[in-house]
């Protein structure tokens, strides 16, 4: 994966887990709360498989 890229979506994972975070000490665990959750163990997951070679197929 591009260096660029991983550190985006790890900021992005970053900002999710503090959501998450601030969510739970709300009490208030509802579909948001629960989005957000799938949004974070998404990206987690993202960053942890991508393949670093190309995916692309060339057209035609």
């Amino acid at each position: 994966m591009d260096k660029q890229l991983e550190n985006h979506l790890s900021e992005a994972l970053k900002r999710l887990e503090t959501a998450y975070r601030e969510i739970l000490k709300s009490g208030d665990l509802s579909r948001e709360g629960e989005a957000v959750k799938v949004l974070a163990e998404l990206i987690q997951e993202q960053v942890q498989n991508e393949d670093p070679r190309s995916s692309a197929r060339p057209v035609g």
